[in-house]
Parts: structure tokens; sequence; C-alpha cells
């Protein structure tokens, strides 16, 4: 136990720049429900209207904690339900790039309880700044738009394209006071983090046996180790500042994860001459170098970096070129010869050419990862994750 209660991120994921796919709602409610896994003592919010281009109003914002999952569109009870203000205030609109935090309330949670939140966006809004993801273990949202239920794909762009089915709106973290000190997991990375698949496996495998292991997804679809967004693709904004611009700010700007899983790479290899110039290809000292500068980013900072192999792509936008394929295998094995490394590639390529994913693990494009996938590599991390908490604790 502490002697000082302290705030950490139960849910936390990064907020995309999605003008290109983004949303219109009119007197749109949202729900959120997911798994806790840390004992708190009051919950409160990070509100978000980063990137969003117009003001955002959010009002009616109430948190409830149950053992069971809740609708609060049709459930008139709830075990403890807390309406959230900011400054004292029951409303907020939050200017364009604007976030802040809730006013605290006391809500005792348990680790294994469902967190529940609601808010309202009142009247018309445009929003162009949200989370998105593929993975339910991430959290399910509801929405109700004007007191009919509605689903993502008809308010977002992104739930329409599947481009991200899951979205949540206003949200950048949700935090617990605890006395407990949790180990704490982020992910940094591009869209296979972002999606979820992986890391929402094992949110529920912390869930079902790992209670204070925290986990929060700081991926960005298309995002690059080297460059920055440089692409003529319509997306081209999603895929957001370069790794190594964007590292220290997205990973440890409002909190201290124990752990930083480095899966990104693969759009380093990918991007160039399939929206991004030709001229921005890597070799494999610049990735390299790249990798070695986000790991020292890592320690300066006071945590532990575990890197993951990058995964196959080949016939991706039917790429085909071998010299692609040889950086990635260069980049895997010095990858491999650090002193903590999940090995990503070995979990999903092909057993008959190690250059393909194996197609059991392909969501249908030969880069992006599916949900069986996500299991296999939570199931290969959780032994490394341990093995790093003992060893790097141990007196």
């Amino acid at each position: 136990m502490q002697d000082k209660i302290r705030w950490y991120p139960i849910w936390r994921c990064h907020v995309q720049d999605y003008a290109p796919l983004g949303a219109d709602t009119s007197d749109l409610t949202q729900q959120m429900t997911f798994r806790n896994n840390l004992d708190g003592e009051s919950i409160r919010i990070r509100l978000s209207n980063l990137y969003g281009k117009e003001p955002l109003p959010i009002s009616d914002l109430q948190v409830t904690v149950s053992e069971k999952k809740i609708n609060f569109f049709t459930d008139k009870k709830a075990d403890a339900v807390r309406t959230m203000t900011v400054n004292s205030s029951p409303g907020i609109i939050l200017s364009p790039g604007e976030e802040c935090m809730t006013d605290p309330v006391f809500l005792p949670v348990k680790a294994g309880e469902l967190v529940t939140v609601r808010m309202t966006f009142p009247g018309k809004c445009h929003i162009s700044g949200c989370c998105g993801f593929h993975s339910e273990n991430i959290g399910n949202v509801m929405f109700q738009e004007k007191k009919d239920r509605i689903e993502a794909a008809e308010i977002s762009r992104a739930a329409a394209k599947n481009f991200s089915p899951h979205v949540v709106f206003g949200i950048r973290s949700i935090e617990a006071a605890s006395r407990e000190k949790p180990v704490i997991l982020a992910a940094f990375g591009d869209s296979i983090v972002q999606q979820g698949y992986w890391a929402g496996a094992l949110q529920r495998k912390f869930a079902e046996f790992m209670p204070n292991w925290l986990l929060y997804n700081e991926g960005i679809s298309g995002n690059r180790v080297l460059y920055n967004n440089h692409s003529s693709s319509e997306l081209n904004p999603i895929f957001g500042k370069a790794g190594i611009r964007r590292f220290e700010k997205d990973v440890f700007s409002s909190c201290h994860p124990d752990i930083v899983m480095i899966a990104e790479g693969v759009n380093d290899l990918v991007h160039p001459g399939n929206g991004s110039p030709l001229s921005e290809m890597v070799t494999a000292g610049d990735l390299i170098g790249g990798l070695e500068k986000l790991c020292g980013m890592t320690e300066k900072n006071g945590s532990i970096p575990l890197i993951a192999t990058i995964s196959p792509f080949l016939g991706y936008n039917e790429i085909k070129d071998r010299q692609r394929e040889e950086i990635r295998q260069k980049v895997n094995e010095w990858i491999r010869h650090m002193p903590y490394f999940l090995d990503v590639d070995a979990c999903v390529r092909s057993r008959f050419d190690a250059s393909c994913l194996d197609s059991k693990y392909d969501i249908g494009d030969h880069l992006h990862l599916n949900a069986l996938a996500g299991d296999v590599i939570s199931a290969e991390a959780i032994p490394v994750l341990k093995k790093i908490m003992e060893k790097e604790t141990a007196v």
C-alpha cells in the first residue's frame, strides 16, 4: 500500500485527427463501458476536443460502477451513479484543441468491475477528433440520437468505412485515485496497435488474472517512426507526427508507465511509393536508429522499453519487392538482440513463407492483424511482461 493516493489511467486511448472521416451529430448521447482493473476511491475524466475544428459542447456527464453491464438508455436505476462537473459546472464547451479534467467524484471502484460513462453532445456538432478502435475489449460504445438508438456508422464516416468501427468522442482518459501501485504498460505504435486486437486481448487477460495491471493505447493509424504524415492519401491527417517527435508527449506527458511497448516501423517500409514519396524509403540502419532513439527516450524517463518485431506485409498494396523484406528482416534481427522484445513476427508469419502473414491472422489486406492474431500475441506477451517486472523489481 502507498501512503499517498495517486491518479492512474484505468482507460486511455490516443485521440486522432479524424478530420477526413469526421462525424456529424445532433443531440447525441454516448455511453462507453469498459472493465476496470484497479481498486480506486475516486474517478475523474480528461475531456478532449483535440483536433476539433469547432467548439464541442458536453453536458449530462455521468459515471457509474457495476458488476454487470448496464444500459443507461433503458436502465433507470443503477447502483452508484455520479454526476460529473467541470469547475463545479454541469456542462462545458471545449474550444478547438482544448482538453480539460473534470472535477473528481468519490466513487469506489474495484478491479473486475465495469465502469460506464455517459455524456451528451447537445445540438448539432461536427466532431473531427476521436478515439477509434476495432476490438470491443477496449470498450463497448453505444449511441442515442434524439432519444433513438443509433449505430456508430450512421454518424461517423470512420465507422461507416470500417476504418475504426468503434469510436469514442470527447474522452482522452478515465483515471482512478488509488493507494495501490499498478503496473502500467503503454502501447506505442501504428494501426496494428491502434486497432486494439492485441492490446485489447491483453487488457482482457489482465482483468481475468492480473489485477492492478493497466494498459493504455498510444497507437496511431499510418504512423511512422521517422517521418511525419506526408501522403497523398485521404487519410493523411490521421497519420500524425513521426514517432520520434510525438513519443515523449504522448507516452509521458500525464502518466509514467513502467513498461513501454514500442511496436512501430512497418509504415516506414510500406508507405514510400504508396502515397508517400519514394525518397522517404528508409534503410535498416535508419529504422534501427529511430528505434534506438525511442528506447533511449523510454529509459531517460525511467521506464523499460519492450520492442515488438515488425510483422510481414508482402502483398499489401501489391508490394512485392524483396528489398523492403530484407530491411524488415535486418531490423527484426537487431530487435531480437535487445534486452526485452516481443516476437510478433514469429507469432503471425506464415510457416510456408516467412515474408507473408499467415492467412488465419490476416484481416484481409496482408498487413493488418485480426482478433485471432491479437489473442496469440497477447498470450505470448504475458510471460514476457511478467519476466520483465520480476527481473526489474528483484531486490
